[in-house]
């Protein structure tokens, strides 16, 4: 069946953009590569003390959510059916324990903050540190990089991941991005405000001098998955919606098959109900390896998440790792 389910996007409040401040890339063409993966043009490097002169206290916690993309959330959302999650709220969601570094999952989970061309604003979604080969990927969702239409080159500009980002603390820093890759399929549809099954991207990071992020804050693994029934999941993220975005949260779930739009199937879940600031986050086995990222949910106790599929994710991640990320 075909499945639209809203899109879990969230907008920091737009500060005016002092002159200067705006840390944005010339606009480049985009690269089409033969393994399934488009890559962005590469993003400026910019000093750590430029990203926080940008990226201040102040933007970070005036996230909110953004309108979303029709059909539109239900006036009350359902309570999750049943909750699997320990502490878990009627969603099914609980606060992560305190301090995010000392337990590996929340340790790798981060917040993702970007400045959006088409409107000038920026918004907030979620991700987690993957053991690449050259320890500098992060796994998101692809429409939290990629805000064009179909085959259009537009990108999210001035990307930063803070992981176990607590109440506007960045205990293990702030990283910058320096490219990104989507699905090729994702590419020719466009972020159309849907939820889509290879809704999946991978994010360079640039290097801080000599370090990198994998071996600063770890890494999870992966499993290819194209279909099937997965139990017993964990997932992370910081949703803004209804819960303000300063705290990481953490929902179990059982997930089965559920029809999308490109042929593949989501990871789908009615024991949890993700809200917007929750994109991108991971679905973490219990052997620490990615499952899936959050692509959206209908509010209804049904959210989607796009797999890491052979077909959308191995390209993405392949496409990273061959740039030496």
């Amino acid at each position: 069946m075909r499945i639209r389910a809203l899109r879990l996007k969230t907008v920091l409040a737009s500060a005016a953009l002092v002159a200067g401040a705006a840390l944005v890339s010339a606009p480049l063409a985009s690269a089409a590569a033969p393994d399934g993966a488009v890559q962005s043009p590469q993003l400026g490097q910019f000093t750590q003390a430029q990203v926080e002169k940008f990226w201040t206290p102040e933007r970070l916690r005036g996230a909110r959510p953004v309108t979303q993309d029709a059909p539109k959330a239900a006036a009350r959302p359902e309570n999750a059916s049943p909750v699997l999650t320990p502490g878990g709220d009627q969603f099914g969601n609980a606060q992560a324990a305190r301090p995010y570094t000392s337990d590996f999952n929340t340790r790798v989970t981060g917040k993702i903050f970007f400045l959006n061309p088409r409107d000038g604003l920026t918004y907030v979604c979620s991700g987690s540190v993957i053991n690449s080969t050259g320890k500098s990927v992060v796994a998101t969702a692809a429409h939290c990089v990629f805000q064009g239409g179909a085959g259009q080159s537009v990108w999210s500009q001035n990307l930063i991941f803070i992981p176990s980002y607590d109440n506007n603390s960045r205990p293990l820093g702030t990283w910058s991005a320096a490219t990104f890759w989507i699905p090729t399929t994702y590419f020719n549809h466009g972020n159309d405000g849907f939820t889509h099954e290879d809704d999946v991207a991978t994010v360079a990071i640039a290097a801080q001098g000599t370090s990198k992020i994998t071996n600063v804050v770890g890494g999870l693994g992966w499993v290819s998955n194209n279909s099937g029934v997965i139990n017993g999941w964990d997932t992370h993220g910081y949703p803004q919606e209804l819960y303000g975005g300063q705290n990481q949260l953490r929902c179990i779930g059982n997930g089965r098959d559920a029809g999308g739009f490109n042929g593949d199937t989501y990871l789908f879940t009615n024991n949890c109900v993700a809200f917007g600031g929750w994109s991108g986050g991971p679905v973490i086995n219990g052997s620490n390896q990615l499952l899936a990222v959050t692509s959206g949910s209908d509010r209804s106790t049904n959210s989607f998440y796009a797999r890491a599929a052979s077909n959308t994710w191995v390209p993405v991640l392949n496409a990273a790792q061959a740039a030496g990320f």
